[in-house]
């Protein structure tokens, strides 16, 4: 269960930038995220030296650190049939062998997926993984400026989590649309188990052209090439939904939440009809508030720490 009274400091970083944000939930109120500050930096998850002070100005005290997508991997493997006490290194072995760096320098989580995924003939699990020596940095620098990381999370747990806080059904899905892809979260029971990403994003599914007409610039929207890449998106998303049915055996997608700037929200009518399913456009401001503390940082191109909002606390 989330915890309603639960307030929290957050510290997301990823290839290209950190943001400083908080969440809250209260009893009688809307679970919240509220943007702190933003800065566009390169590799900052490399340089904590660097950037500490930086964070000390807004932060104090504990917090949980996000990492982006591409700052781990999250791989599928099988779960050896091994004692519960023997998993975890049998995991790490693994783990070895998907990974390009040394696994003694590997910090990794496992999710295990519901025994009913691929039918039950297999037990399946993701792994999440990166690299210790960062985070080991991270925390030393931050620790010295009275900073302590509490947990460390990943960006695809908090899809995950938003797509729990909004599901209807046991078969639920979120797709991420962002300007240059897409990624598709599909849950079962409220685990997630499958993850994709497609290259198409809102930059090759809404083109426009510019035409010049006397004296006055026209920019119309290219419709043919938006369907030919709408058509891909389409095909993709499809084996993704044959696969959950046909290799997980987890039944037909019930609903896909559409998650993506507000004025593209129109796309969920367009993906509903082609691929015959409930899609529909996530309005977070009918659920919690989602706001910056600094008028030039806009929220809706930060939609992915939405779900932090709702994360389950142990």
């Amino acid at each position: 269960m989330v915890n309603k009274s639960a307030t929290a400091q957050w510290l997301y970083l990823t290839s290209q930038s950190m943001t400083v944000f908080r969440t809250q939930a209260s009893l009688g109120k809307l679970p919240s995220v509220h943007i702190v500050a933003h800065q566009a930096v390169e590799d900052p998850l490399l340089h904590p030296a660097a950037h500490v002070d930086w964070v000390k100005k807004h932060l104090k005290g504990n917090i949980n650190l996000l990492l982006a997508d591409s700052l781990y991997q999250l791989l599928l493997s099988d779960v050896p049939e091994v004692p519960e006490d023997e998993i975890e290194s049998a995991i790490e072995f693994k783990a070895a062998d998907l990974i390009h760096y040394d696994i003694e320098e590997a910090a990794l989580d496992v999710i295990q997926l519901p025994d009913e995924a691929y039918r039950g003939r297999m037990k399946m699990a993701f792994i999440i993984a990166t690299q210790k020596k960062p985070l080991r940095e991270w925390s030393m620098a931050l620790i010295q400026k009275g900073i302590r990381i509490d947990v460390i999370d990943v960006e695809h747990t908090q899809l995950r989590n938003l797509t729990v806080h909004l599901q209807n059904y046991s078969e639920t899905g979120l797709f991420h649309l962002e300007n240059a892809r897409g990624r598709l979260v599909l849950n079962f029971s409220g685990e997630m188990v499958l993850s994709r990403t497609f290259d198409s994003g809102l930059s090759t599914l809404i083109t426009e052209n510019t035409i010049q007409e006397d004296e006055l610039e026209i920019t119309q929207s290219d419709d043919a090439q938006d369907d030919i890449q709408l058509e891909t998106l389409v095909l993709e998303m499809r084996r993704s939904f044959d696969y959950y049915e046909s290799q997980l055996g987890l039944g037909s997608i019930a609903e896909v939440h559409l998650l993506c700037l507000p004025e593209h929200a129109e796309l969920s009518t367009k993906l509903a009809h082609k691929l015959g399913m409930r899609f529909s456009p996530i309005t977070l401001s009918d659920f919690m508030q989602f706001t910056s503390a600094d008028e030039l940082i806009d929220p809706n191109q930060m939609l992915a720490l939405a779900g932090t909002a709702f994360r389950e606390t142990v």
